[in-house]
């Protein structure tokens, strides 16, 4: 006598999924994660891994700004009333200076009739401008800023702000007044190239570089903002 079919439509979609040899496997989509670890032992010890890192550096950070803040209470709490007034007033007065500076090379950049390179630090970007139209526009990778430190003779480093102008134009390197130097990268583009970059220092592709140095000149405006 011929058995009859199943009238249920989701076993008879598992039977037609499986072969008869492999019926008693079961469904694998409703694997436990056990199974998975065991499928893919690598592909897990590698997750857990970078897991591992993540966490450890998160904990690292945290410890390191529990410690600043702690270093910089230590710190006001040895001063006097009149020292902690005095130092704060220092601080206000230095971040006023630099977001009027930001502000100003805003303005200036705007209306230059001349040309003149735009550097937007936040996004990263170079513009090569003139009289308010777009020439060509860059990205730009920038060096590590180096703060002053008691035990150390190196002086401090920082991406400038404001205005600055072309002192040198040189192979694969435009240095700025004050030091600062717009370097050429050597990958094709800035983006590919892992090479460290010097503190303080700026980064474009070499093909930028070669298109804008034509236009280039010793005393031409660079405004950071």
């Amino acid at each position: 006598m011929d058995k009859k079919k199943s009238s249920d439509p989701i076993a008879g979609e598992v039977e037609t999924r499986r072969s008869p040899d492999r019926a008693g496997e079961g469904d694998r989509r409703r694997g436990k994660f056990r199974d998975f670890r065991r499928a893919y032992p690598g592909f897990v010890f590698t997750l857990g891994l970078a897991l591992a890192a993540i966490l450890a550096v998160d904990a690292w950070l945290v410890f390191k700004r529990v410690r600043y803040n702690s270093e910089l209470s230590d710190l006001r709490s040895s001063m006097t009333s009149a020292e902690r007034q005095r130092s704060d007033l220092i601080v206000e007065e230095e971040e006023n200076k630099l977001q009027i500076a930001i502000e100003l090379a805003k303005r200036q950049a705007k209306f230059d009739k001349k040309l003149h390179l735009n550097v937007a630090v936040d996004s990263a970007r170079m513009y090569l401008t003139r009289d308010g139209a777009l020439l060509r526009e860059m990205p730009v990778q920038f060096g590590p800023e180096r703060p002053a430190e008691e035990n150390s003779s190196a002086p401090p480093v920082a991406i400038p702000r404001g205005e600055r102008t072309v002192a040198d134009i040189g192979e694969g390197r435009i240095t700025l007044d004050g030091g600062t130097v717009i370097l050429a990268s050597d990958a094709g583009k800035s983006a590919n190239d892992s090479t460290p970059i010097p503190p303080g220092a700026l980064r474009i592709a070499r093909e930028d570089m070669e298109a804008i140095k034509p236009n280039l000149s010793a005393g031409m405006k660079v405004y950071f903002y």
